[in-house]
């Protein structure tokens, strides 16, 4: 069973927040970049399996139901939603199969079972993507990493929003175990250079120290 398969058991308040800030965001993007496209995209790589327990939504499906309520979106874009858990994966067609007038979409949205890495990354790195606009949302740091994010950025209309969860970071940061992935994250320098800087500090200036290197690492 993968660690995180309770998740989506019910929808935390931060989960429904979250759930929210994307659809929103999306749509308004969207509106900036159809005007100028024929086509766009949303990309999701840890999209879960659709629906919480209890039954409510998450992101994947609210998008989805967005793109089916406006005609010419509908038309134009094109979704895929990955995530490493098979169980996830095949509630998540589940429910899109599910969706009320999914079959007026132009593009049938795709669904991988896929680990996100280093090849994931140089497949994106390669291509000349059309606007798309990449949702990051791991349950911990695996997988999220500033090429990850830099693979999509490159190319006009293409936005990204990540969601960088502090606590769990803020455990890997100095625990050698998880080395890799801080530094995929910040970069190997920079993120030798945070641990070195976080030795002593108190909670309160951990975490600003930790959200400014981010910070500059994005630059």
């Amino acid at each position: 069973m993968n660690k995180n398969s309770h998740f989506f058991d019910e929808p935390l308040v931060n989960s429904q927040i979250k759930a929210a800030i994307v659809k929103k965001y999306f749509w308004a993007w969207a509106k900036v970049i159809m005007p100028n496209t024929q086509k766009l995209a949303y990309i999701d790589l840890f999209a879960g399996p659709g629906r919480y327990q209890n039954g409510s939504k998450s992101t994947p499906l609210l998008v989805l139901e967005s793109a089916i309520a406006d005609p010419k979106m509908s038309q134009m874009l094109v979704t895929l939603f990955n995530d490493i858990d098979e169980n996830n994966v095949r509630s998540l067609q589940t429910a899109i199969s599910e969706i009320s007038g999914i079959e007026n979409l132009k593009y049938k949205p795709q669904i991988y079972n896929e680990e996100i890495g280093q090849k994931i990354v140089g497949l994106f790195e390669k291509m000349k993507l059309i606007p798309t606009l990449f949702f990051v949302d791991p349950w911990g740091y695996k997988g999220l990493s500033l090429r990850l994010i830099n693979s999509v950025l490159k190319n006009w209309g293409c936005d990204c929003i990540f969601f960088f969860n502090y606590n769990r970071i803020n455990m890997g940061v100095n625990n050698a175990a998880v080395e890799e992935h801080i530094s995929a994250l910040f970069g190997e320098e920079r993120a030798a250079t945070l641990n070195a800087k976080l030795n002593g500090l108190p909670p309160n200036k951990r975490e600003l120290t930790i959200l400014e290197e981010l910070a500059e690492a994005l630059k």
